[in-house]
């Protein structure tokens, strides 16, 4: 049976301490066992290793017809049509990231602006915008200081709302969040993003669409 291919997006700048990595390790291999298949990973490590933010002629190609801009800008759409193929040839797509203000880090707003793109992973139609890319499953292995994503709300959560709408509009709708929160409060984070990988594992929940 062939190996399944996974892109990783690690969104964390942080090295042994960061929390949303921590997690990650402690899911992806059960993911592989669970689906009884290897995983070949491609690993972009946006926190430690940064893309640059879009540039003006990335950004003027974007309001062209889709040959046109790639005639007058193919340079600067390079990165862009590599990262678009990574994801494209990508059987899962998982991200793992931290919160930062609420929503997500700039590194993965930079990735996001390369990839969603006009006529190439989403076109626009009377209706609204209509994804290119087939759907997948995408796990959203995310971390935060602060008491997100619970009822009552205790802080403002634009992150899963802006995550889940973007990548819809590429075609990816498909998306489980796994989220370990509160960490601010913890004395040993580490040991508490083990423990919500535990629990999470443990609810057995299933991994759809593979």
């Amino acid at each position: 049976m062939n190996s399944l291919k996974l892109l990783l997006l690690d969104c964390s700048p942080r090295r042994e301490n960061s929390t949303s990595r921590h997690f990650t390790q402690h899911l992806l291999p059960a993911l592989s066992a669970r689906l009884g298949r290897d995983i070949q990973i491609t690993r972009r490590n946006l926190g430690v290793e940064p893309l640059e933010a879009i540039s003006a002629e990335y950004a003027d190609s974007l309001v062209m017809p889709a040959a046109a801009a790639k005639e007058r800008f193919g340079d600067a759409l390079a990165l862009s049509d590599e990262l678009i193929e990574e994801l494209d040839q990508a059987d899962i797509l998982w991200i793992s990231t931290p919160v930062y203000n609420f929503t997500v880090p700039g590194v993965l707003k930079n990735w996001i602006d390369l990839v969603v793109r006009r006529d190439v992973t989403f076109t626009t139609t009377e209706t609204g915008k209509v994804g290119l890319l087939r759907d997948r499953p995408t796990f959203v292995a995310v971390t935060s200081g602060g008491a997100m994503f619970r009822e009552p709300a205790l802080q403002p959560d634009f992150f899963r709302p802006y995550l889940t709408a973007v990548l819809g509009v590429i075609g990816i709708e498909d998306i489980t969040y796994v989220p370990a929160t509160g960490l601010a409060f913890a004395d040993e984070p580490l040991s508490v993003v083990q423990t919500k990988a535990a629990q999470w594992l443990r609810e057995d929940q299933a991994v759809s669409g593979v």
